[in-house]
């Protein structure tokens, strides 16, 4: 497999993962959370109907987006073997997408799969953005993990991040409160 394609499959556990669980979300009517495709201008296909070339038109926005319990949401999913998630995995037209969600009053985060202990947070935009255009640092350490925003996995398989969202709202509404 060329570096290309694999550097493209980085993910996609945690994405079927996050697809099963926005399933289970919507069928208990908890959430309505959607895959954002990154849009691809097909321009030629085989004998097959094969693509055998495409270029994408322009930069995906953010892998999720919905509304949970009436509040738009917006967010990407990270994975890393690493004790850090890389910000160069995190690129700026994303960053600034979530401070535009941010400002109208949305909830944006990131949800990162730790590799090397099998652990699930939620890092809140704010803390990304800290870090993103703080240049004090190029990654966000495992350290900098809040255990209330730890996600846990279920026994149905299901990645179940509403416990460490309602934390995530409950201190937004500290802060704003100051």
């Amino acid at each position: 497999m060329t570096v290309w394609k694999s550097h493209g499959l980085r993910g996609d556990a945690l994405e079927s993962l996050l697809l099963k669980t926005h399933d289970y979300y919507r069928s208990k009517q908890l959430a309505r959370i959607d895959k954002i495709h990154v849009p691809v201008k097909v321009v030629e296909l085989d004998e097959r109907g094969m693509i055998t070339k495409a270029y994408f038109e322009k930069k995906s926005t953010i892998d999720f987006q919905g509304v949970i319990q009436g509040v738009g949401v917006a967010f990407e999913a990270k994975e890393t073997h690493q004790k850090n998630l890389p910000l160069y995995n995190i690129h700026e037209h994303q960053v600034e997408f979530m401070r535009d969600i941010d400002a109208q009053g949305g909830l944006t985060f990131i949800i990162v799969h730790f590799k090397f202990n099998d652990t699930y947070f939620l890092i809140p935009y704010e803390v990304v953005r800290d870090y993103y255009y703080g240049k004090t640092r190029k990654s966000i350490p495992y350290s900098a993990m809040n255990a209330q925003y730890k996600i846990e996995l279920t026994a149905m398989g299901v990645l179940n991040y509403l416990p460490a969202l309602n934390n995530y709202v409950r201190e937004k509404m500290k802060e704003q409160k100051k």
